[in-house]
């Protein structure tokens, strides 16, 4: 009797514990602390319970390894397929946070698993809810809204915390395509939804999503409450990562609002995280912002480190962009569907055989061997076709910058530093050009990001033919582009530069549906006697483009020794500090 009033007792107590984990964190981990050291003494399926819960309350945490470990014992102990659908849906998640994404799609493909009869709503509706939560964190935008509606049908007036989730989806879409207004308004129907319905985790996710869609429509002084009220709900929750994104998009808001004190606050929250991979996003931002602070205090070897930094997390961001999209293309052949055909096969098969004579039994077995063998032959043989035809094409993909269809950063300076050792070792001349468009911002900020797509690839369009097969033409920033000439002098860089510079000078921007003038400005640097690497002619090439800035943009510069004067570095220095973003 004793054993089954105490299974009664945690039965009791974990339910409470699942409610309080979307209206009141604290309290449900106060709960889970109550009951840890009696877990010896739970069953193996209230002891699954606990792992989940507590590796829910680790995800909030931020604790995504623990979590994992956490989920993946209980997986051995669940045998309900709701409690286990939980387990593999939080491991996803987790992962996800880890940027495991293979990881993560394996573990979403245990939870699909589980919905073996196709009248299970509530499993068919967590699935679509999992789905685009996965999408959504994959970047994968155009799938979010359709899982997400699904899951939005299939659900009763009593699903409420779906209803709510699903709604939380349905704007982030309107967020991630840029339609501000509209994801300001859903934001602000799901937050009154959940809010009124006990859900406040939830509805402070919607009210950080209303405090961005306010600042993408450069309404800062709106923007700041909403960010500042989501903060104090998260933190109540102690929802580490959410707390994170809020301080980001704060340090944005108070630097748009020219409060550069409280920007670098918020700044610096988050250049002290750790470098994790959940972290790198948000760094990427933080960075930026730190680097115009400084430049505008005219600390410019902190406002160079920081723009170093920048760089160095653009590059990891790329680098999980390709790692989605192979794990993306990976998750399309699906272990548990494959599993089913084949089952499905052999039952056919048996029946087939089942009725024949030991006569025509034998017959058809030697057919049906010779069939299978001719037919995964030929299906091996399409299978290494296609692999071998995505290979080439992801290894085009990594090399490509999608928008102008030159090299990216990373293809460029590796075939570049390669160029560069043979023409050294020959004793060959080696030239660097690196050119910035001129007040781009003010051309996205005047007409569109539409219109700055259509600059960038008219621009590298426009230079193509301009660039020697021998050459290396890469985009290496946002709107910043390098030239590599190997075996070419700095007289050849500057005549190379001025034609450049007048190609783009001369580009008819009627076509874009807007009339305005494309210019650039120029950094030029040579090969000097103790080169060893590219980075010294970058670095010159650099100074020599801010040195253009600086006299007026639209020209090119040579670098020189002169470059390094007090004098014109305190002008240049100026001049940074006035225009903030070129």
């Amino acid at each position: 009797m004793p054993s089954i009033a105490a299974s009664t007792n945690y039965d009791e107590t974990l339910t409470k514990i699942e409610k309080l984990q979307h209206s009141d964190l604290p309290a449900a981990i106060n709960l889970l602390k109550t009951i840890e050291s009696e877990f010896d003494t739970m069953s193996r399926s209230q002891q699954g319970q606990f792992l989940v819960f507590k590796g829910a309350a680790s995800i909030y945490a931020g604790q995504y390894q623990a979590a994992i470990d956490m989920l993946s014992r209980s997986e051995t102990l669940l045998k309900d397929s709701d409690m286990l659908f939980s387990a593999y849906s939080y491991e996803a998640t987790a992962h996800i946070a880890l940027r495991d994404f293979n990881d993560a799609f394996n573990a979403m493909g245990k939870s699909l698993g589980l919905i073996e009869r196709i009248d299970d709503i509530n499993l068919k509706r967590a699935s679509y809810l999992r789905l685009a939560s996965l999408y959504s964190a994959m970047g994968i935008i155009e799938e979010v809204p359709t899982y997400a509606a699904k899951a939005y049908a299939l659900a009763s007036p009593n699903d409420v915390k779906d209803i709510c989730v699903s709604k939380l989806y349905l704007s982030v879409h309107q967020l991630e395509i840029k339609s501000y207004f509209q994801a300001f308004e859903e934001f602000k129907s799901t937050r009154s939804y959940c809010e009124s319905n006990g859900y406040p985790l939830i509805a402070y996710i919607a009210l950080k999503g209303m405090g961005e869609s306010k600042l993408r429509l450069n309404e800062p002084h709106s923007a700041v409450s909403y960010l500042l009220d989501s903060l104090k709900g998260y933190e109540s929750f102690n929802f580490q990562l959410e707390i994170n994104s809020a301080h980001e998009l704060l340090s944005e808001t108070y630097l748009m609002l020219q409060d550069f004190a409280k920007a670098e606050l918020h700044a610096q929250y988050i250049m002290k995280l750790s470098d994790d991979s959940s972290n790198t996003m948000l760094k990427h931002g933080a960075s930026r912002m730190l680097a115009k602070l400084n430049a505008q205090n005219k600390q410019f070897e902190q406002a160079y480190e920081y723009s170093r930094k920048e760089q160095q997390y653009n590059q990891l961001i790329f680098d999980e962009s390709k790692m989605k999209t192979l794990a993306y293309q990976a998750a399309q052949f699906n272990a548990n569907e494959q599993s089913r055909e084949i089952y499905l096969l052999n039952k056919e098969r048996e029946l087939y055989v089942s009725q024949q004579t030991v006569k025509e039994r034998e017959y058809t077995n030697m057919l049906m061997f010779i069939t299978i063998l001719l037919g995964g032959l030929f299906f091996l043989g399409i299978l290494l076709a296609v692999g071998h035809a995505q290979k080439r094409k992801f290894m085009r993909m990594a090399r490509m910058d999608a928008l102008t269809g030159i090299l990216n950063r990373g293809a460029g300076q590796e075939l570049g530093e390669n160029l560069f050792v043979q023409a050294t070792a020959r004793g060959g001349d080696f030239c660097v050009i690196l050119f910035d468009l001129d007040l781009f911002k003010h051309i996205n900020d005047s007409y569109g990001h539409g219109t700055g797509d259509w600059v960038l690839k008219k621009v590298a369009d426009s230079l193509k033919s301009y660039i020697r097969n021998g050459d290396v033409f890469a985009r290496i920033g946002g709107e910043e582009f390098a030239i590599l000439l190997p075996y070419a002098n700095e007289e050849k860089g500057m005549e190379v530069a001025e034609l450049c510079r007048a190609r783009i000078e001369a580009i008819e921007t009627q076509h874009s549906g807007h009339k305005f003038v494309i210019t650039a400005s120029f950094g030029v640097s040579g090969l000097m006697a103790d080169d060893l690497s590219l980075d010294p002619l970058f670095h010159r090439a650099d100074m020599a483009l801010y040195a253009a800035k600086s006299l007026g943009r639209n020209t090119v510069v040579r670098y020189s020794e002169a470059l390094k004067c007090d004098q014109q570095a305190t002008d240049l220095r100026r001049y940074i500090a006035s225009t903030s973003i070129s």
